[in-house]
């Protein structure tokens, strides 16, 4: 909260600022610090318990990477490509050089476990370089992409803490604080005032990152595991999000990384939702998503149930926003 503060006339100095037009609708000119803000205060935190920082080391290291690329981008606007080509060296760095990557991805069929073998590289550099654009392009609401992700480690600090994981829980619960201090001044309330902060790309990235990291570290090669299907229910407004979309677009033979306003916050606010209700409806949605898979795995249903459960409600999601223009045509005359 206090970099926040501090950043706002240094962002003006160096034009880190998020002007209105196009594709944004805010109406005056917001400053893009809340990334970094959030990012430095996550490491002074982790200063306070240097013992963690050795075991994470790596992960600390490719966040910084990101942020910096983050902050390039909201300063010059960087390529996609080149975007996309830092996002794919980190992850190749978190597989190969840190050895963390998804071997397993559980008991999905009944069939035993699927070990992904051979596959365990190139699948999580998917799978990360998905979550990370997942929650980037869901960042264009107030509150919306931080919000997501606070939720997402309120549930993986639970499982840490159940799975006796101090150190991975003292880093979970640093960056939620970060994010908790960040969303005071990115999510609508009448006390946000003039010091409306955005977090740009330096901070979607780090996030969507550290969402990535933990979804692996929480499923992984440890004694005590998540099921990797509880972790799709965790992520899984993001998951569904990115991959209506990028089917949408592939259908309409455009780029999968094209910018548009066809999110799932645009369409709701485009079915005549208010900004701050469209907010609180996709919070509850992913706290509730979260709650079915860890409720149902803490009490003993099936990795292949959960994951029918889950196929089927991303098939009714698909089915639902497919379509935005004919979901919103029947939402109005309703």
């Amino acid at each position: 909260m206090l970099l926040i503060v501090l950043l706002r006339r240094p962002a003006e100095r160096m034009r880190l600022i998020d002007h209105p037009g196009g594709r944004k609708r805010h109406s005056h000119p917001v400053p893009l610090t809340g990334g970094i803000a959030l990012t430095l205060g996550f490491y002074a935190a982790l200063l306070l318990s240097i013992a963690v920082l050795g075991k994470l080391a790596l992960l600390l290291a490719l966040l910084a990477v990101l942020a910096f690329i983050g902050l390039i981008d909201d300063l010059i606007e960087a390529s996609p490509r080149g975007k996309l080509a830092v996002q794919l060296l980190a992850a190749l760095l978190m597989t190969t050089w840190g050895e963390h990557r998804l071997l397993s991805l559980g008991n999905l069929f009944g069939r035993g476990p699927i070990e992904l073998d051979g596959w365990s590289i190139p699948f999580t550099i998917f799978a990360t370089v998905a979550v990370v654009n997942g929650i980037n392009m869901l960042d264009g609401l107030d509150g919306l992409a931080g919000g997501l992700v606070a939720v997402m480690l309120g549930y993986f600090g639970a499982f840490a803490y159940w799975l006796g994981e101090a150190e991975a829980l003292a880093v979970i619960v640093a960056l939620l604080g970060a994010v908790l201090g960040f969303l005071l001044f990115n999510v609508p309330h009448p006390w946000r005032g003039r010091w409306r902060t955005f977090m740009g790309d330096a901070g979607s990235l780090v996030l969507g990152f550290a969402v990535a990291w933990f979804t692996i570290d929480l499923t992984q090669q440890r004694p005590l595991t998540v099921p990797p299907v509880v972790m799709l229910w965790v992520v899984g407004l993001v998951l569904f999000d990115l991959f209506t979309v990028t089917v949408r677009r592939l259908l309409r033979r455009r780029s999968p990384v094209a910018a548009d306003r066809a999110h799932i916050h645009h369409l709701l606010q485009r079915c005549g939702l208010s900004s701050q209700a469209t907010w609180v409806l996709l919070m509850a949605a992913n706290a509730l998503l979260g709650a079915v898979g860890t409720i149902g795995w803490r009490s003993g249903v099936s990795e292949p149930v959960l994951f029918g459960a889950y196929l089927a409600l991303g098939v009714a999601y698909v089915a639902a926003f497919l379509r935005p223009r004919w979901l919103i045509r029947r939402y109005r005359r309703a």
